[in-house]
């Protein structure tokens, strides 16, 4: 099977490209921008360069985006041609947004796998405390109208969770598949540095968001301060929102010379929390992987309050590590949390809940080692990339004799 993956950056393909050609179950090639492919030409497999278009100053602003992305799409199809001219491809598979497929839907006899994250920003949610302004409201209708565009001319969709595929109208459900994407994590003793024989509770998003849960984490944890006040409670994100608009709140909300740096700083502000040395919170800012994962490793539970997300990774990388974890019922986490097996699962608002299973943690971890070691067994088994790859093998198996039978 000769696969072509594309991608601006790495994303979600690198792990799945990196294994099928190591392990010889397939021979795939990664098409991504010219600076992606100068940086890791010399350490993955297979990269092949798309030229990247200038930025038009005189872009409408409620069209900016689609027009970068369709300017994008001519690149990437000029690529692909050039490609062809030295090999065949039997599957082409396309980020939604970062390999936007749109100028090569009836170009090529290729048939063509759409991975999309999630729909829309607006099917995505946000915290109603931090509504969409209008201007976010009108781009994302464009962003909505081109999912649901790659879903009628995909011949098939991949979503990483069955609550993603939810997202969708109903109608396109048949033509879109839930397949989360494989790890491979090792393990590695941590160096972090933190107070010897004080437990520690850790909350981790790529970014440090209301959607993503940090303002629930704040409040957890300043009840569960109330009855363990010598527990230590470390964030690990960036303070820069991405899918959600707090930030935009913060700009509505305080005049200039007064507004919080960031989200994250407005709620540690308002909540009288400050940070440092032998205080009770501290923040991990995203340095390497190798200090993210020592982080992780370091702390001896985590709790997860997320708000709304598809499929975030920053879950399975707990889960990977065999950490003690704690989340909400919501979005994608009960397709891979199991209440008492792999992790403990409340309601997102409930705070009694949050503060009671974190108190039994504290008190008698001893007690709730299964979760962490059921979490590390149950991830190897299901999202493994060993795992996975025959999955994702599978589908790409489907639609290929699929297109050679004409049935789309």
């Amino acid at each position: 099977m000769r696969i072509l993956f594309i991608h601006e950056g790495l994303g979600q393909f690198q792990t799945l490209h990196e294994h099928l050609n190591s392990e010889g179950l397939a021979h795939s090639w990664f098409l991504c921008t010219a600076g992606v492919y100068n940086a890791n030409k010399d350490k993955i497999p297979n990269l092949v360069p798309f030229a990247v278009a200038g930025e038009n100053p005189n872009s409408y602003f409620y069209t900016k985006n689609l027009e970068a992305r369709i300017q994008r799409s001519f690149l990437i199809k000029q690529a692909i041609g050039e490609l062809l001219k030295k090999t065949g491809i039997d599957l082409i598979v396309a980020h939604g947004s970062g390999g936007f497929p749109l100028q090569l839907f009836d170009e090529f006899d290729i048939p063509i796998i759409t991975y999309i994250e999630f729909p829309s920003f607006g099917h995505h949610g946000h915290d109603p405390k931090y509504p969409q302004p209008d201007y976010a409201t009108f781009r994302d209708k464009v962003f909505e109208m081109t999912s649901y565009h790659q879903v009628l001319k995909s011949d098939l969709v991949i979503v990483p969770s069955a609550y993603a595929r939810d997202m969708f109208p109903s109608c396109l459900h048949e033509r879109i598949v839930p397949q989360m994407e494989g790890f491979d994590i090792t393990r590695k003793p941590s160096t972090f540095a933190k107070e010897e024989g004080v437990f520690h509770i850790g909350f981790s998003a790529r970014d440090l968001s209301s959607a993503k849960g940090f303002e629930q984490f704040i409040l957890i944890a300043k009840e569960i301060l109330k009855v363990r006040p010598q527990v230590r409670f470390v964030f690990c994100g960036a303070p820069k929102v991405l899918y959600s608009y707090e930030e935009a709140f913060l700009q509505n909300n305080f005049p200039v010379e007064s507004r919080p740096e960031s989200f994250m700083q407005y709620v540690l502000q308002r909540e009288g929390i400050t940070l440092g040395e032998g205080a009770s919170f501290q923040h991990v800012s995203f340095a390497g992987y190798d200090d993210f994962a020592s982080y992780v490793e370091a702390m001896d539970m985590f709790l997860y309050p997320l708000q709304f997300g598809s499929a975030n990774w920053g879950l399975f990388e707990l889960l990977f590590r065999g950490k003690k974890i704690v989340a909400s019922d919501r979005c994608f986490v009960p397709e891979v949390i199991r209440h008492g097996y792999n992790g403990l699962l409340c309601k997102y608002d409930d705070m009694a809940s949050w503060v009671r299973y974190a108190t039994e943690i504290i008190d008698a971890p001893h007690s709730f080692a299964h979760l962490g070691e059921n979490a590390l067994a149950d991830a190897h088994q299901r999202f493994h990339i060993r795992k996975v790859a025959p999955r994702y093998l599978s589908i790409f198996d489907t639609v290929i004799q699929r297109r050679k039978l004409g049935v789309f």
